[in-house]
């Protein structure tokens, strides 16, 4: 069966994201678990605070105790034992943290107090305790997190709780590889006719930028026997294979046919959309792994919006969790008129004064027109003229 070629972009994510499931679940030591995905549900592991303690600066007194005056008989600092025991009258210095003695029921803080040698003389009564309750933020066994990417308060909230280690899915291992015969590193002396390989390294940049592991191949010459190799290579070590160029219908576009030829199901080639039309997705499946493979038009801004709308979709899929798609729908300014309405478009703009303001484009060649743009908006398939002050849907590109 022939793949499908006229998906739009909603249907062609479906396709992608179809049975999808999370990778096998590591333990990863707190320090290192910034940005990782909780695999399951974690609890309190111990009482938060883990006894009554000291919320300010100030004198602790007796239970009932409204002495207008007190002889200061000792000094708590934070870790220090709760060995006190007073009487009536008596109170002791006690710091912010500090473990509250049995039988304190309040602690006065310092500046409503006046001091003379060991005596303490209150000025202005308190209205609360000022004392933090064993327990009154967290108990042992309450929920602490629930399977999320975790934050830095996060990583906090972990150590807080004695835990070493936590259960996180592992993350997706992304390789790119560039292809074409006019593609050069930056590094070499270019000729008249070649360009800078810059896909490869903002397509690694983007896997980085969402979480994965990435290997940049670089470079692969278009025949079939290479493109194959390189991507052979690929398959074997990781979940996810992009590349760039080649998917077209030229003489020289050789990755539909290195896919099949390696037992690929290509799942759609060519999409209903602008840029990104030649956009390819297959799938390779063994007993052991499952490979998705995106094979993404050489124009770079054609890249961009695929890697933004299909890949890191199902990188974090493939972590467990959903995409938190940066988009809104926003008024376009100046209105926009295109001369064919048949595919979905995106084009480069940014936002200036809570409207959308499409930039200078020249195509998905344009490589420089991502430096500037922040987001992308859509115009959909059958829309040929929106009106200033109209909505657009809206992907913010960061």
């Amino acid at each position: 069966m022939k793949p499908h070629t006229s998906y739009s972009p909603q249907e062609a994510l479906e396709k992608v994201l179809h049975g999808v499931s999370a990778l096998p679940v590591e333990d990863v030591a707190v320090p290192q678990a910034l940005h990782r995905v909780l695999a399951r549900p974690l609890a309190a592991r111990i009482e938060d605070p883990r006894f009554n303690k000291s919320a300010v600066d100030g004198i602790a007194v007796r239970t009932g105790d409204t002495s207008p005056e007190f002889e200061i008989v000792g000094d708590i600092a934070a870790g220090d034992g709760t060995e006190y025991r007073l009487q009536p009258g008596q109170a002791l210095r006690i710091m912010t943290g500090a473990a509250v003695p049995e039988g304190i029921g309040q602690v006065i803080k310092f500046e409503n107090c006046a001091f003379e040698r060991s005596r303490a003389r209150v000025v202005e009564p308190e209205r609360g305790s000022n004392i933090a309750l064993r327990g009154e933020n967290i108990r042992a066994g309450d929920a602490l997190l629930s399977p999320r990417r975790l934050k830095p308060a996060d990583i906090g909230v972990l150590a807080s709780q004695g835990y070493g280690s936590v259960p996180v899915h592992r993350r997706p291992r992304v390789a790119v590889i560039a292809t074409g015969d006019e593609i050069y590193p930056s590094d070499a002396d270019l000729p008249a006719a070649g360009i800078f390989d810059s896909n490869s390294h903002q397509l690694t940049a983007y896997a980085r930028d969402a979480f994965a592991e990435t290997t940049n191949y670089g470079i692969t010459g278009d025949t079939l026997d290479r493109i194959r190799t390189t991507l052979a290579q690929a398959v074997a070590r990781h979940d996810v294979v992009i590349l760039s160029g080649g998917v077209s219908m030229g003489d020289l576009d050789f990755v539909p046919e290195a896919l099949t030829a390696l037992g690929a199901e290509v799942v759609f080639h060519g999409l209903a959309m602008k840029p990104g039309r030649p956009t390819l997705f297959a799938v390779l499946r063994d007993p052991r792994n499952t490979v998705r493979v995106f094979g993404l038009p050489g124009n770079p801004v054609s890249t961009a919006v695929q890697f933004e709308l299909l890949v890191r979709p199902l990188l974090a899929a493939l972590e467990g969790t959903a995409c938190t798609a940066r988009e809104s729908w926003l008024p376009l300014a100046d209105g926009y008129r295109r001369s064919n309405p048949d595919r979905h478009e995106f084009l480069p703009g940014v936002v200036r004064n809570g409207s959308v303001v499409p930039l200078a484009y020249k195509g998905s060649g344009h490589v420089s027109v991502l430096a500037e743009a922040t987001l992308v908006f859509r115009i959909d398939r059958g829309v040929q003229l929106i009106e200033p002050g109209s909505e657009v849907y809206v992907r913010f590109l960061r």
